[in-house]
């Protein structure tokens, strides 16, 4: 459906249209963690993995709006979404990313052990991402990114075999803590358009 077209054509207001992920990296960029940066991905790792690119300072959607869809990428026996989101909870573990967040936050250490696997999965994931668009900091936001403390170590140990030195030690990876930023990056659509 051509929502853009037919809004414009009812409001004779422009009008844009993009995915979560974009939205979500459009708005770390304009109000968030990403302002300072010129190269940098929005990760979201909630019950899938999405992601929106800026490069050159600007939200890169590619030619159909799927650039950034590192979910996607062959990993293992599947792809990084299944094993680098909730999804891995569920479908190797059987329990939600929820209930394993209360486990750990208790100090369960088969939680904390799980939470490990995961982290170790998306360290491979974020490895991918530096290879295709070397990013000086990447965002974490989705509801897994609650309980980073708890796959950091993981993560960062998964990243130590990244081939290139120097962005081992520059990469920065943060988490989001702007409420309803993918909201606010449906608006900065507007403003990364006024850039250009």
């Amino acid at each position: 459906m051509p929502l853009k077209a037919i809004l414009e054509g009812r409001y004779h207001k422009p009008v844009y249209v993009n995915n979560d992920a974009n939205c979500f990296a459009a708005g770390e960029k304009i109000f968030g963690k990403i302002r300072p940066y010129d190269s940098a991905v929005g990760l979201i790792v909630g019950t899938g993995l999405g992601s929106g690119v800026i490069a050159n300072g600007r939200l890169y959607s590619g030619a159909n709006c799927g650039a950034g869809e590192f979910g996607m990428l062959p990993y293992l026996d599947r792809n990084f979404e299944a094993y680098a989101s909730g999804q891995f909870f569920e479908r190797v573990h059987g329990v939600s990313g929820r209930e394993l967040a209360a486990r750990a936050a208790a100090g369960e250490a088969k939680a904390l052990a799980i939470f490990a696997e995961f982290g170790r999965h998306l360290g491979e994931a974020v490895k991918a991402v530096c290879y295709a668009v070397d990013p000086e900091i990447i965002v974490l936001g989705g509801s897994v990114s609650k309980s980073y403390a708890f796959f950091r170590a993981a993560v960062w140990e998964a990243f130590g075999t990244y081939a290139y030195s120097l962005a081992r030690e520059r990469l920065k990876i943060e988490v989001s803590e702007t409420e309803g930023i993918a909201i606010l990056g449906a608006a900065a659509l507007y403003f990364d358009d006024r850039r250009g």
